[in-house]
């Protein structure tokens, strides 16, 4: 399935700041799921935009705004390829008591930040007999289908903090919540298990919220996405854009400034399903942001895409080979006797 992702996110303040850093994490991943053939994201005010890749290999856009505003606007557009898994995972038979695959999996393990060892978590899995089951997929799926009888989706009641202790507290949550409970009821029973962002399309509805569910890891198959809100395991209709122990990994969005104001956020998300193979969009890479709450001012917006990323990786590795050389004539200089 080809879709199409917009992703907007608009920082309002209640008065002008200044030095603005803010870090993003909206770029679709590329595995055995899915494939990203186009992406780019703008920025206004004008900023120029840099990138790194994280622990998880999510891929990170950063930049800083230095002089007075109050209004940053961010607009990131994708297209994604997304593939229907090759093996069902119904027919794993990884066993569920084992040792862990290695080290590397400890923090997909423990239980910390949000994703807390509560006694309810607990009496809920005993509840459940997650631990007398004896295939670790078959616990996968009990937790994708049960973990609605402890929370109900309802929006307002919690936010991007909440622990699982505090969801269960309010009965209530949102996919962040089912996503951190499925994560503490998988590694209650031994299986290592990560939080998932990112986008799920719905044919329904053109415009969306970004979501979450989470992924259990099966040594014969590798990750495996299942959603709690929803009660299935994950489709080609869910888009991953980053993963991390929990939440707090991988916010969309997150960064500080300096000034007295507050802070309002609006997020708005379109997916568009396309007919066509992916091609590169001519996405715009100014528009307009004011400056003030007058709109007398405005900036054009920095672009940054894959493509320009290439080019400047390309372009730091020739110029690393170029001083290497270089240090290496030095030396060889150096090295040889004096003329006499």
């Amino acid at each position: 399935m080809l879709l199409s992702i917009q992703h907007k996110t608009e920082l309002t303040y209640t008065s002008r700041i200044s030095e603005s850093v803010i870090e993003l994490r909206t770029t679709p991943r590329t595995d055995s799921h899915q494939t990203l053939r186009t992406f780019h994201v703008g920025v206004g005010p004008d900023a120029r935009v840099s990138s790194h890749v994280d622990w998880q290999a999510n891929q990170v856009h950063q930049f800083s705004i230095v002089a007075f505003h109050d209004r940053v606007v961010i607009v990131s557009n994708a297209t994604v390829e997304t593939h229907p898994p090759l093996v069902d995972p119904r027919r794993v038979e990884d066993p569920l008591s084992g040792p862990p695959p290695s080290h590397r999996f400890f923090d997909f393990l423990a239980f910390h930040g949000p994703v807390q060892r509560d006694p309810r978590v607990v009496q809920f899995a005993e509840r459940i007999r997650l631990g007398q089951q004896t295939k670790a997929i078959d616990a996968v799926m009990l937790v994708a289908s049960r973990a609605r009888d402890a929370l109900d989706y309802k929006r307002g009641v919690t936010n991007a903090m909440t622990t699982v202790a505090e969801a269960l507290d309010q009965g209530a949550g949102v996919c962040q919540d089912f996503a951190h409970l499925g994560i503490a009821l998988l590694r209650l029973a031994g299986i290592p298990s990560r939080y998932v962002s990112g986008y799920l399309y719905r044919p329904d509805l053109p415009e969306v919220e970004t979501h979450a569910w989470c992924e259990a890891y099966l040594p014969s198959l590798g990750w495996v996405g299942l959603d709690p809100t929803h009660g299935e395991l994950v489709s080609d209709r869910h888009v991953a854009v980053a993963v991390g122990r929990t939440y707090a990994d991988v916010p969309p969005n997150r960064g500080v400034y300096r000034g007295e104001a507050d802070e309002k956020i609006a997020v708005a998300v379109a997916i568009e399903r396309l007919e066509t193979p992916a091609t590169a969009t001519p996405y715009p890479t100014s528009f307009a942001v004011p400056s003030y709450a007058d709109g007398q001012h405005a900036w054009p917006a920095s672009g940054y895409n894959l493509e320009q990323q290439q080019q400047q990786q390309q372009q730091d590795r020739n110029k690393a080979q170029v001083q290497q050389q270089r240090q290496q004539q030095q030396e060889g200089e150096s090295a040889l006797p004096p003329a006499t």
